[in-house]
């Protein structure tokens, strides 16, 4: 086979742009966004936030250092798009436990708060993200609608709660701090390895004990 065939061969094989460097990758159909998404998560899982570089995710999905700028244009926008994964996901699971606990308002509360537990032991690398110091651009439409909707479902289980509607609106918004706090920090103290528990049993005990301290604490009528 002459030069002018392997050219062609090489250009037309599916997957493989004739232009790329060796040891480089062509996406098409947005495949490289995702790629590269995938890149930096696993990217924060083994070297946390610390270890975080775009170049290295370009390495890791195959392309340029210069390829990701075309979806994300840096660093900040593969991490903005990684933290709206981080909140629709979490929204997600939330409404899914929701609907699993049926109709009492009080059972609903205490599952959006197992929900977003579960959800950052399962997702620690978007969760910290989501939550850390990490540069996001918090300007981004995706991520606000994103993180809107998971901070309205919980806005909106302690607004259901029996006695809430004569809650004023300063005080309300105080008891969603409470109510965020409490399960957040749990969650942030399991993921450090920090929680005096010995195994996911005890775990899942304490979890649901603070669930419903939480739920029974939050005050009801006037104040």
């Amino acid at each position: 086979m002459g030069t002018k065939a392997v050219r062609t061969a090489r250009a037309s094989k599916p997957g493989v742009d004739a232009g790329a460097g060796a040891g480089e990758r062509s996406y098409h159909h947005g495949d490289l966004r995702q790629a590269l998404i995938e890149a930096g998560e696993t990217l924060l899982a083994e070297r946390g936030v610390e270890g975080f570089s775009l170049r290295e995710c370009a390495r890791r999905a195959g392309v340029s250092a210069s390829a990701p700028a075309h979806h994300f244009g840096n660093a900040t926008g593969l991490l903005t798009a990684i933290a709206t994964l981080g909140f629709e996901g979490l929204a997600v699971a939330m409404q899914r436990a929701v609907r699993q606990a049926g109709a009492s308002p009080q059972a609903r509360l205490q599952a959006i708060g197992g929900a977003y537990i579960a959800y950052a032991l399962a997702h620690p690398a978007r969760f910290r993200v989501v939550f850390g110091s990490l540069p996001l651009d918090r300007g981004d439409a995706a991520l606000a609608a994103a993180a809107k909707r998971a901070y309205e479902m919980l806005a909106a289980a302690i607004a259901a709660l029996p006695g809430r509607a004569c809650v004023p609106q300063d005080s309300a918004k105080a008891d969603l701090v409470l109510a965020w706090s409490s399960v957040h920090g749990f969650a942030c103290l399991a993921l450090d390895g920090q929680l005096p528990l010995g195994d996911a049993k005890d775990r899942t005990a304490a979890l649901r004990k603070l669930t419903r301290q939480v739920v029974e604490r939050l005050p009801r009528g006037n104040r």
